[in-house]
C-alpha cells in the first residue's frame, strides 16, 4: 500500500506542476490574430461613412466656426455680404446696413429718405422673417429704421437749415 501512494503522490506532484505551468502562461497575453473573415475589434472604413472618410469642406467649416463660437459673427458678416440679394436690389439701392449691435442682436438700417425709412418699418416684420430665413434664426431680434441725416458741414461759416429733411 505504500507503493500506491507513493505513486499516487508521484501523480498528484505531476498534476500540480503542470497546473502550475499553465497558470504562469494563462497570465500572459499572447498577440491576437486579426480573423481572415467576419468581424474583428479593430473599427474599418466600409459602405457606410464613418468620421475618418473625407469631409466637405463646408461641414469642416461649420464644425470649426461652432466649436470657436463665431456663428454670430459669421451670419452677420454673411448678411451684410449679401444684403442686395436677401431683400432684393430696389430695397438695397435705398436702404443699407448702419450698425450691428451684437449685445442686443439690434440691426440699424440706414435709409436715404424718410418716405423709404416709412415703407420699411412697414415691412419691418417681412424683413426680419427673411433675414431669419436666411442667415438664421434669432441673429437679428430687433430692427430699427433711421432716415437720412442731415450732412455735416465743414467750415467756419455755417447757413442754420430747418431742421432734419430730405437731402
Amino acid at each position: 500500500m505504500s507503493e500506491e501512494l507513493n505513486k499516487g503522490d508521484a501523480a498528484f506532484n505531476a498534476l500540480a506542476r503542470a497546473r502550475s505551468r499553465n497558470s504562469k502562461f494563462r497570465n500572459q497575453t499572447t498577440p491576437k490574430r486579426r480573423p481572415r473573415f467576419g468581424r474583428s475589434e479593430e473599427i474599418r472604413s466600409g459602405a457606410h461613412p464613418d468620421q475618418r472618410d473625407p469631409q466637405f469642406l463646408t461641414n469642416v467649416m461649420k464644425k470649426f466656426v461652432k466649436d470657436l463660437g463665431w456663428q454670430q459673427s459669421t451670419s452677420v458678416a454673411d448678411l451684410m455680404s449679401r444684403w442686395p440679394e436677401i431683400v432684393g436690389e430696389e430695397i438695397a439701392t435705398h436702404v443699407s446696413i448702419d450698425v450691428f449691435n451684437a449685445d442686443t442682436n439690434e440691426l440699424i438700417l440706414r435709409t436715404d429718405s424718410t418716405a423709404w425709412a416709412t415703407q420699411i418699418r412697414l415691412l419691418s416684420s417681412d424683413l426680419k422673417r427673411r433675414i431669419a430665413l436666411e442667415v438664421g434664426d434669432g441673429v437679428v431680434k430687433t430692427l430699427k429704421i433711421y432716415g437720412p441725416t442731415q450732412p455735416k458741414q465743414k467750415g467756419l461759416w455755417r447757413v442754420p437749415t430747418m431742421g432734419k429733411k430730405d437731402y
